[in-house]
């Protein structure tokens, strides 16, 4: 009977410790307001964007807020559903196509060939917040010919806004953040091409 009682604990402290061992998931995800109003686009431009460089402490499926200049916070319990920096390649290419829909994106991995004449990199330095402060996008984009690789434009960028007290709160400001981002870059892509 004693061996059978200390089965038993055994079996429900596994069970308790399994129980306690989930996980929320959170993604970005687009911000489908239009800002196409006024402009001309040239029907039938494809444009790829190219994977999207994260720095390593974000290279994680662990969500990571920052506590101070040089410390972070790893969040064990909360995780990115999926890639971070294929998830924020989906929402660039959802905002963009929302922005300027008579442009075809693609992102990366594409089949080769495909018929884009030019293509998008993103490297992000920082992409972090606070749920007592602000969240900040931080890093650089370009546009490259693919013909001859040359760059048509790059800008740095840096975006900071206020979050929310939650998890919640800073993952929806993120989402704002890489809206800006995509309407510097749908800006340009008019002004350009």
């Amino acid at each position: 009977m004693r061996k059978m009682n200390i089965l038993l604990a055994a079996v429900l402290s596994l069970f308790v410790m399994g129980c306690s061992a989930k996980y929320s998931y959170y993604q970005l995800h687009p911000k489908t307001g239009s800002n196409t109003e006024g402009h001309r686009s040239k029907k039938g431009i494809v444009i790829g964007i190219g994977e999207v460089e994260v720095p390593d402490y974000l290279n994680k499926p662990e969500i990571v807020t920052r506590l101070s200049a040089g410390r972070i916070s790893v969040h064990e319990k909360e995780r990115w559903a999926g890639s971070l920096p294929k998830n924020i390649q989906y929402v660039l290419m959802s905002n963009l196509s929302a922005q300027l829909p008579k442009y075809t994106f693609l992102q990366y991995p594409w089949e080769e060939p495909i018929n884009d004449q030019y293509r998008i990199y993103v490297i992000i330095d920082s992409f972090d917040g606070s749920t007592e402060g602000a969240v900040t996008l931080k890093g650089r984009w370009s546009l490259v010919s693919k013909d001859d690789s040359r760059v048509l434009f790059g800008e740095s960028y840096h975006y900071t806004q206020k979050s929310g007290q939650t998890l919640d709160s800073v993952v929806d400001v993120q989402s704002r953040l890489i809206q800006r981002l995509s309407r510097g870059i749908a800006a340009k892509i008019r002004s350009r091409i």
